[in-house]
């Protein structure tokens, strides 16, 4: 059977995926009945992949991998979802060994959401790879992973997935909105072949996403995310119990109006989507990938044939589907109507980038961290020299996994170390990646951040790439952050001498891949080999 998901997209016809929840359990009535009707959803023949959640929401349920074997011996297309946050790397790889042995090719990687649930318990979080390695990761084996051997290393058959990714544009933030924006870039030069939104009830979010793909000259396609939203599933939402997705006071006020109807808001929900369809059509996306609870064939064909209706005016949609942050952050300046009025789209002018961090949650530990960086970690200071003797003789005299208790003890105090041995500080700008990042993101954020605050620790943490932008931001040092991406963690030092590791080019600064990444026009982000560029990343200058 032939991809019809991924022919779709590289011939430029306008795709629809629908998703399917698997929920708890292998073989409950209610999963049979789900499932019976996405096998309808996809006879319709207007669906090109039917799309199957990987524990959604941070609960146990069935294997996405075992639903998508189940939809493709019956001939229909499946994108599997892939989180990061149950899986070890060497999991991960097993993993993907299975599903190119099955024939499951479309897979969408992501973070994945935080834990919730788990037997007696919530599960241990595992976060091994970011959703930025694990497109390398696919990358690699699409090329041919290469493995060290006993006679030397051994260059394993291809894979042929293809490989998705993520983005979040659906923030109101400047400290928020541009890195969701950086990662995607890292995410898009780490392998991702198609890109699938979070779900968000903004036309001007939805164009600014891509405009700004656009303008760095990346032509990767982009799949708009189209949810039936409830008045339920909106009050969770916009109390944060569903990560990552905003609904305004506005959109909430307007559900519980529909919900007064005799049909309790059925026919506003088709609609909206209707109207959600036609706009990412008329702003160039890829497709548009559809779900919902309750979701079945009838609805997916009202929804498409009244897409079909509203296409030639989608911008009259525009202002039906703005329900966007008042006040919030865009990248670009508004587009203003004839009337003087706001059309709901933007125009090709960067807005101005005003925002202040001012908590002083934000900056701790900041001063201090960069001083002492300054003078004792960058190549070529004396500072670093005498650093790199002491080093030297202390891992002759002892090994590195000598007891360093004043470098631990330090650093436990100033940052919470866990010893991991391969420090990330520096590639977040010195919060522990490992231990104030409940993800372990060395790469960028998770689309779960709201107002700055971390999807488990709201009003208790800032996300500590909020951190790192405002960081960056207020030394003029944004390069510190658009100029690689930084491996995953090394985790044969645990325990060992950090700073032994640093001084000898064993850690993850040593490996980081240099990249060009940003809000300006011209050639597309991508590895660079700019002598300068190089220089600064294999220094560790500040």
């Amino acid at each position: 059977m032939g991809n019809r998901f991924r022919d779709a997209l590289e011939q430029g016809e306008f795709v629809v995926t629908c998703e399917i929840i698997p929920g708890r359990g292998a073989r409950e009535d209610g999963q049979e009945r789900e499932f019976e009707e996405a096998k309808r959803m996809y006879e319709t023949g207007r669906v090109h992949a039917m799309s199957i959640t990987d524990n959604p929401g941070g609960n146990p349920a069935l294997l996405a991998d075992t639903l998508g074997k189940e939809f493709l011996d019956q001939g229909i297309v499946p994108l599997v979802h892939f989180t990061c946050k149950d899986r070890s790397r060497n999991q991960i790889i097993a993993q993907l060994y299975g599903l190119e042995r099955q024939g499951l090719e479309n897979i969408l990687f992501m973070t994945g959401d935080y834990q919730a649930t788990g037997w007696t318990g919530r599960a241990r979080p595992v976060f091994d790879l970011d959703s930025v390695h694990v497109q390398m990761l696919a990358s690699e084996m699409n090329a041919g992973l290469v493995v060290p051997g006993r006679k030397g290393d051994v260059v394993e058959k291809p894979t042929h997935f293809y490989n998705g990714g993520v983005v979040n544009p659906f923030k109101y933030l400047e400290g928020e909105t541009i890195p969701q924006y950086l990662k995607m870039e890292k995410k898009i030069i780490a392998g991702a072949q198609f890109l699938i939104t979070q779900l968000g009830y903004d036309a001007r979010k939805m164009e600014e996403l891509i405009r700004y793909r656009d303008e760095r000259g990346f032509d990767t396609p982009i799949i708009g995310n189209v949810f039936l939203l409830t008045r339920g599933a909106a009050k969770l939402m916009q109390k944060g119990a569903i990560a990552g997705c905003y609904v305004s006071d506005e959109l909430l006020a307007t559900l519980e109006e529909e919900a007064k109807a005799e049909d309790k808001g059925k026919a506003a929900r088709i609609e909206r989507a209707a109207q959600m369809v036609a706009i990412y059509k008329g702003l160039g996306y890829a497709g548009v990938h559809i779900g919902g609870f309750g979701i079945n064939a009838d609805m997916l064909n009202t929804i498409l044939d009244r897409a079909e209706e509203l296409a030639p005016e989608w911008r009259e949609c525009v202002k039906k589907v703005s329900f966007g942050k008042p006040g919030g952050y865009f990248v670009y300046e508004p587009e203003i109507g004839e009337d003087g009025q706001p059309t709901g789209l933007n125009v090709p002018v960067k807005s101005p980038k005003p925002e202040q961090a001012r908590s002083r949650k934000v900056f701790e530990k900041w001063g201090i961290s960069r001083f002492f960086h300054h003078w004792m970690l960058t190549l070529g200071k004396r500072g670093n020299k005498v650093l790199t003797s002491r080093e030297d003789s202390l891992d002759r005299k002892k090994g590195v996994y000598r007891h360093h208790g004043l470098e631990h003890v330090g650093k436990s105090m100033l940052y919470g170390c866990m010893d991991c041995g391969d420090c990330g500080l520096e590639a977040t700008l010195y919060t522990c990646p490992m231990t104030q990042c409940p993800k372990c993101q060395r790469n960028g954020p998770c689309g779960g951040t709201y107002d700055g605050w971390c999807e488990v620790f709201p009003g208790e943490r800032y996300c500590i790439w909020y951190k790192a932008y405002h960081k960056a931001k207020k030394e003029n040092e944004m390069e510190r952050i658009t100029s690689y991406i930084t491996p995953p963690n090394h985790w044969e030092l645990f325990n060992s001498s950090p700073w032994s590791a640093y001084t000898h080019r064993r850690d993850n600064c040593a490996g980081r891949i240099p990249v060009s990444l940003g809000l300006e026009t011209g050639a597309p982000g991508g590895v660079t080999d700019e002598t300068d560029l190089l220089k600064k990343v294999d220094t560790h200058l500040p």
